[in-house]
């Protein structure tokens, strides 16, 4: 599996994170806090933050610096970049925010999930250019083995 394809399956695997987290805070809005919505939550931190933002780095330093050098996609890969930039503030605000509302900060709840939600609308906005623009353009423009060659 090169890069692009293994992109594209953590995508997949960040959407059911993301629907998974949609629907904690929905419970947690109608029904408040509860172990069970905590654990579930806690699971999720780690991926949707650590593990959310290795992928864009892996997208930063092997993928994109390879498509800006063989075509004229710098426009492309720029709003990318900036993109990946607000999703980790939506990221790291969300993981914020959650941890005070664990503690015992009940203020923190509409933040802590506001930010889960636009973390949750930002990214898959992101991920559909990414998967309808952006690998189909690098399969197009880099060679079979500069992509197979794309490492981590």
């Amino acid at each position: 599996m090169d890069l692009i394809a293994q992109l594209i399956a953590e995508h997949q695997e960040f959407v059911h994170l993301l629907t998974r987290l949609a629907e904690t805070v929905e419970a947690v809005k109608a029904n408040g806090r509860g172990n069970y919505f905590v654990a579930t939550l806690d699971s999720l931190v780690l991926p949707l933050t650590k593990e959310l933002d290795d992928h864009a780095l892996r997208e930063e330093k092997f993928l994109f610096p390879r498509i800006v050098a063989r075509g004229d996609a710098t426009q492309v890969i720029l709003q990318m970049v900036e993109e990946h930039g607000t999703i980790r503030g939506e990221s790291a605000a969300f993981e914020r925010h959650y941890g005070e509302w664990k503690a015992g900060d009940d203020q923190s709840l509409p933040l802590w999930t506001a930010h889960a939600i636009e973390l949750r609308g930002k990214f898959s906005a992101h991920m559909q250019k990414e998967n309808l623009i952006v690998f189909p353009m690098a399969r197009r423009i880099l060679t079979a083995e500069e992509l197979a060659h794309l490492v981590e």
